[in-house]
């Protein structure tokens, strides 16, 4: 049973703070640490094992460490200050090019779930809305404010790629701004500090129900033609750890996976239970909605495939970011899901 306290604890990463396994086990169990850019439901694999207790069944005592953006989340890991990084392609392949070894041991999310959402009222004065086409959404960021997270991250890669593939300069057109976790990104656009963001599900579709935005591309449905796949979320670890502890690696496969398979098998009413201790101040018919969006985005067999790694490499390359060119086996171990 989740008792009130690790409800509490669990909640602080709404604002940053690390979350902890929210049952205490009866064992000693074998403590890992996962770092993850922001608290969105990008990283839904985490929030369900912890309050199903999918690494207590493990033997497992995890601690999800928020970084509040990408980058940070990658270091850790390769500093040895965290055993794994739940992390997307975009972020993870430019650090493997410059020779920073990580590799993927579970694909958890196979398309981008980080969304667009534009302020109701920039909307309005570009007389955009959510059914105008692709083309002429991507050509209305044009001279906008547009909150990333932080430079590099994925929300960033994103943004840059957009304007690229929209004939723009994203140095010159537009003006890409690191604002910093995913409530800061909310916060911004409401009060008109930027005019779009672009952050996971379902931080933009709570700024919608309020009245404030639009969803101007849905990447969680696929609007984006250049992103119909994506490595959107997968854990990394180092291979000296892989190969140094492969049984707690194994484990730690185990619970995620465990997690993928509830929420495709699973109502969203049940999901969004699950994830309530971390998205509770969401509206209900919000949150349940998010969730099922992100279960067509989740990796059923946990494998990297061709597919997805070629869209992520083209975001990569449209950036000026990716010059090595790499094939599945070159970054996913597939032993431990058999």
């Amino acid at each position: 049973m989740i008792t009130r306290r690790s409800l509490l604890k669990t909640g602080t990463a709404l604002t940053g703070i690390a979350l902890s396994g929210s049952i205490a086990p009866a064992f000693a169990a074998k403590s890992v640490r996962i770092t993850q850019a922001v608290t969105a439901l990008a990283f839904i694999q985490n929030y369900v094992a912890q309050s199903q207790g999918f690494f207590e069944a493990e033997g497992l005592s995890a601690e999800i460490i928020d970084t509040r953006g990408g980058g940070p989340d990658v270091q850790m890991v390769l500093a040895g200050r965290a055993e794994f990084t739940t992390n997307d392609g975009a972020q993870v392949l430019p650090a493997i090019q410059q020779g920073k070894k990580l590799v993927c041991v579970l694909n958890l999310l196979n398309r981008s779930i980080i969304n667009v959402t534009m302020s109701t009222k920039m909307a309005a004065d570009r007389k955009i809305t959510e059914e105008s086409s692709i083309e002429e959404k991507i050509a209305s960021l044009k001279g906008l404010r547009i909150g990333v997270t932080r430079p590099g991250s994925l929300t960033w890669q994103l943004a840059r790629s957009n304007l690229v593939n929209g004939g723009m300069d994203p140095d010159k057109d537009a003006e890409i701004i690191g604002v910093g976790g995913a409530s800061a990104l909310a916060a911004a656009l409401e009060n008109e500090d930027i005019d779009a963001m672009y952050i996971s599900v379902p931080i933009g579709d709570r700024v919608v129900a309020r009245g404030k935005g639009i969803t101007l591309i849905d990447n969680a449905r696929g609007e984006d033609p250049n992103i119909p796949y994506f490595l959107m979320e997968g854990l990394w670890v180092t291979p000296e750890y892989l190969k140094s502890d492969f049984e707690t690696v194994g484990k730690t496969v185990r619970a995620l996976h465990t997690a993928s398979k509830f929420i495709v098998e699973k109502s969203p009413e049940t999901v969004a239970d699950a994830v309530s201790h971390v998205f509770g101040s969401i509206d209900r018919e919000v949150l349940v909605a998010a969730c099922a969006r992100v279960a067509g985005a989740v990796s059923a067999d946990g494998r990297v495939t061709a597919a997805e790694l070629t869209s992520t490499t083209n975001v990569l390359r449209s950036n000026g970011f990716l010059k090595q060119e790499f094939t599945v086996p070159d970054i996913f171990d597939d032993r431990l899901i058999g």
